[in-house]
């Protein structure tokens, strides 16, 4: 049986018995105001309850939420405007996944005229104690819903075979854009854009 400390998302016992969700969320979170961009965002099962979508890059763009300008769409984007990370705390003891991951995001583009851009995900472990990653897999999708309409909630997929999560280490997810003629921006952390990220 799994114990699950629902404020830190940390699975502190035995091994997954059933789906595990965890959300993005910014910092602070619940959300009290605009922020500049911020990485390594906290990744838990605490669901979301703000009521207001604030501007989460405010050093990026003027528009509410987390906006991603379009990149190499590669996994060692690093220019600030082009990514964000979310991680879970560290493990207590290590963890096999197996099975579908599924991250279902708010997401839409930053016009509504232009060639729809690929959102990519990129699910991987990080270990605290080193500083190294180990890749678990890609995931793309086409954003189609333009910025005069709603976002639209999008469901990039991994097939997991035997992924390991060593105790200690943390998951992460970094979302990236790429492709098309128009940039990208997400919702998270509200109670009506709860996107977050599903384990097997």
């Amino acid at each position: 049986m799994t114990d699950l400390d629902t404020s830190t998302g940390r699975l502190t016992t035995g091994v997954w018995s059933a789906p595990t969700t965890w959300y993005l969320h910014n910092n602070p979170t619940p959300p009290t105001g605009n922020t500049t961009a911020q990485f390594n965002l906290p990744l838990n099962a605490t669901t979301p309850t703000a009521a207001t979508l604030f501007n989460y890059d405010t050093n990026c763009d003027a528009r509410a939420g987390r906006s991603f300008v379009r990149g190499t769409g590669l996994v060692t984007e690093a220019v600030v405007c082009r990514y964000a990370t979310w991680r879970s705390a560290p493990l207590a003891a290590a963890r096999t996944l197996d099975g579908s991951a599924v991250l279902r995001v708010w997401a839409r583009k930053t016009s509504t005229l232009g060639v729809n851009p690929t959102l990519r995900a990129f699910l991987r472990v990080f270990d605290p104690s080193t500083s190294a990653y180990t890749e678990l897999g890609t995931a793309n999708v086409t954003v189609a819903a333009g910025s005069t309409s709603p976002f639209a909630e999008l469901t990039p997929a991994w097939t997991l075979a035997g992924a390991v999560v060593p105790a200690g280490c943390v998951v992460e997810l970094k979302l990236v854009a790429t492709g098309g003629t128009r940039n990208v921006e997400i919702a998270y952390d509200t109670a009506a854009y709860g996107t977050r990220l599903q384990l097997p």
